[in-house]
Order: structure tokens, then sequence, then C-alpha cells
């Protein structure tokens, strides 16, 4: 059986080599985005009123940096002496621009515009990024007129995070495994996306199912090559975890060293410029789009399990196995296709996610803290639970972030804190039933 195991594990390993090798040289593809040089560039001025005339004067050893949106450093450069600065960016995208105020000499400020501003950058382009102080005469929005938009932003970070989470919720409901392998389940099906996209040219909205099918394939076939053998063996949930933590290690590698260490995007959506503005929030369209999505597929799970047998079947076996496999019920079956559900949310939530925040070779490893923090917030082992906690989550993140702005690559820490606070209170969960023990 051991041997089994190591044919399984091996074909798996063979058929995402493939999958990967029939996008072509994706390493060569990546050095050709390098070599256009997408970049920010610009100068600096000291921009004041001589003789009733304009007069612009570059300022030297200002800091100038390039993040992704959510806080992540790019690169970072400090103007020379004619006031001249250049960062390269490793794709095109969007990216925030931000002038380090603390390293403007005495006297100088911001002018009109601000310190920092979201950016669109295109294939091959070297954007001009100048930045004119002076007199400063910003706006500058006060904590409380960011808080909305904090709040959509924590409620859309939520609901993509549960489309991915609902799945590993239902996979410890129903095995009692905490699946670390999940995460790259969720990178899986962003790489196979932009692969049909960026690669195979299909468009984006072909590109999202066949990485579903792709996930949907990749959890049968894990099930089938891994943990059924295991779980035939009766081997203790913990070695599981042990190996899906192992897994999870060797096929993140596996996909940084076939997709490459950058950052890419999707050919299409990516960089929208025509904001939806609702009152004081504003987004992209493609957010709303998104959520469109989540909410179709978070229904359509809803539906699955409250109203077809597969999905009664799968809350008995999530309450008790053994019950229900005394009543007739094909437990493995049930297992096989949460098994095979799960692998295609996954690989949705890896599409979605990096359609927001672009795609990377750890894109599911980054969030996959935050989908355990749902699903053990929410309640163990519901589906319904992991929406929930998931939102709760979400909106912790977000919020960290807008309470502590100078303190952003910190914002995950307060979905954790929230976390511990809720358990102390309820530790079961917030939907979770209290267990007798003894």
């Amino acid at each position: 059986m051991t041997h089994t195991i190591r044919a399984w594990v091996a074909a798996l390993t063979a058929a995402l080599l493939c999958l990967l090798a029939l996008a072509g040289p994706l390493a060569g593809s990546a050095l050709a985005r390098q070599a256009d040089g997408e970049s920010v560039r610009g100068k600096v001025f000291n921009e004041f009123l001589e003789n009733d005339r304009t007069v612009r004067e570059p300022v030297p050893g200002v800091s100038v940096a390039v993040t992704e949106p959510g806080g992540t450093a790019v690169g970072q450069a400090v103007t020379d002496d004619e006031g001249s600065y250049e960062i390269a960016v490793p794709a095109p995208g969007q990216y925030l621009l931000v002038l380090d105020e603390a390293t403007l000499p005495d006297g100088v400020a911001v002018a009109a515009e601000p310190a920092s501003r979201s950016v669109t950058i295109n294939p091959g382009q070297r954007l001009v990024g100048n930045f004119f102080l002076g007199e400063d005469t910003r706006k500058v929005a006060s904590a409380w007129d960011r808080l909305p938009q904090s709040i959509f932003d924590g409620l859309f970070f939520g609901i993509i995070i549960a489309v991915a989470a609902v799945g590993l919720s239902l996979i410890y409901g129903t095995t009692g495994l905490s699946n670390f392998a999940h995460s790259e389940m969720v990178t899986f099906g962003a790489v196979m996306a932009w692969v049909a996209n960026r690669t195979w040219g299909m468009h984006l909205l072909l590109a999202a199912p066949f990485a579903v099918a792709c996930g949907l394939a990749a959890g049968w076939a894990f099930d089938k090559g891994v943990w059924a053998p295991l779980r035939k063996r009766r081997v203790g949930l913990t070695s599981q975890m042990i190996a899906s933590i192992g897994l999870a290690l060797f096929f993140r590698y596996l996909i940084q060293y076939l997709f490459g260490p950058r950052t890419e995007s999707y050919g299409q959506y990516q960089n929208q410029t025509n904001p939806i503005e609702l009152g004081p929030i504003s987004f992209p369209p493609r957010v709303l789009s998104s959520i469109v999505v989540c909410l179709v597929v978070l229904g359509g799970v809803a539906f699955f399990l409250l109203r077809t047998r597969f999905g009664k079947a799968v809350r008995a076996v999530s309450d008790n196995p053994d019950l229900a496999s005394a009543t007739g019920i094909n437990t493995g079956r049930i297992i096989s296709i949460v098994w095979i559900l799960g692998g295609g949310l996954a690989a949705l939530g890896g599409v979605l996610v990096g359609l927001d925040q672009k795609v990377s070779w750890d894109r599911g490893a980054a969030i996959l803290l935050l989908m355990f923090a749902a699903i053990t917030l929410g309640g163990l082992g519901s589906a319904f639970a992991a929406l929930v906690g998931s939102l709760v989550i979400g909106l912790a993140v977000e919020l960290s972030a807008w309470l502590f702005p100078d303190y952003i690559d910190l914002k995950r820490t307060g979905a954790l804190i929230v976390l511990i606070l809720v358990l102390l209170v309820r530790p079961q969960g917030i939907l979770g039933q209290r267990e007798r023990i003894g």
C-alpha cells in the first residue's frame, strides 16, 4: 500500500508537470516581459513662484517606493541630484506609488496631489510619476471618511476567502483532517487560469472554468491517490496532517520552480481605470463581478447541502460518520465527492484572488492561515459557519489596516487577535455547537 501511495504521488507530480509544460517555457515568457522593462520613473520637484513665474527645482535625496495594493513592497529608490528616480515593477498591474514625506527637506511639503497614489502599469510601460512639492493644499480624508471603504474591502476579501475555505471546512467535517495542502489547490487554480489565459490565449471567462475543472480533477486525484489509501490503512489524523504539510511544501516549491517567482496578471479585467462609485465607496467593475460569482457559487453550495440527496449525505457524514455508515450511506463515496468539490472551490478561490491581487506561486499559502482562522472562528466542520467566519476575518484584516495605517504589513495579525478573543468567549466558534466531554 505504501508503494501505491508513492506511485500516486509520482503520478500527481507528473500530471502537474505535464499541465505546466504544455504552457510552454513559462520562464522564457517571464524573461521576455522583464525585457519589456515595466517600471515607474519620474522626478520630484519643488515648485514655487519667483517674479510671477513658476520655478521647478529638483529635490534630491527623497525616498519613493512602489507597493502592491495590499501593502507588500515592490521596490524603492532615492532621487538623484536631478530629482530623478526609477523603480522596476515585477509585472503589469495596479500599484501604489508612495513618496516618503519623512525624507523631504525642511520647509517643503507635498502640494496639491497626495504623497501616495494608485497607478496602473500596462505591459512594457515605463510609467511617469512626478511629484510636485511646495505649499500643502491637500484635502486629507479622515479615518472616519475611509471607514466605509475599509468595511466594503473587508467584506469583499471575506467572501473570496469563504469560497476557498468552504471546501476546507467540508473536508475537515467529513474526514477530521486539517488539510494544509489546500493552499496549493488555491494556487493551482490561479496558475492554471493564468496558463490558459496568457499562454494558450483563452479569454479569462473560459480560462476560469478550465481552472475549476483542473481543481475538481486534482481533488479527485489527491483523494484516490493519497488520502483514501491512508484512511484505508487507518493512519491517524495527526500523521495525515503532517503528510498534508509535506505535500503542501513539495507542490508549493514545484509550482515556484515551474511558474517562476514573479507576480503575474491576467490578460483581461486586471487593469480597470473606470471605478464604480457608491457614495464614499469606490471599486473597479471586476469587484462587482467577483461578488456576483461568489454569491452564486456559495448559494449553489448551500442548495447542494440542503436540498440534494448527496448534500444531505455529506451533512450526515459530517455530523456522525459511523452512524451515517450504519444507515447505509457510502461514506467513502461521500468523502470522494467532498474532495472533488473542495478542489473545485479552492481553484475558483484561487482565480478570484489572482484577479484581485494578481497571480504568484505562493498566493494560496498567503491566505492559508486566514482560511483556517475562518473555519475555526465560524465553527469547525460547517460550510455555513465557514462563510460567517470568513466575513469576520475579512473585516478584521481590513479594519486592522484602518486602525493602524502605519503598520499595514501587520494587518492580518488583527484577524488572529479577533479569533483568539472570540474563542475565549465561545470556544466552539460563532455557529459551532458545544461538545459533551465524558
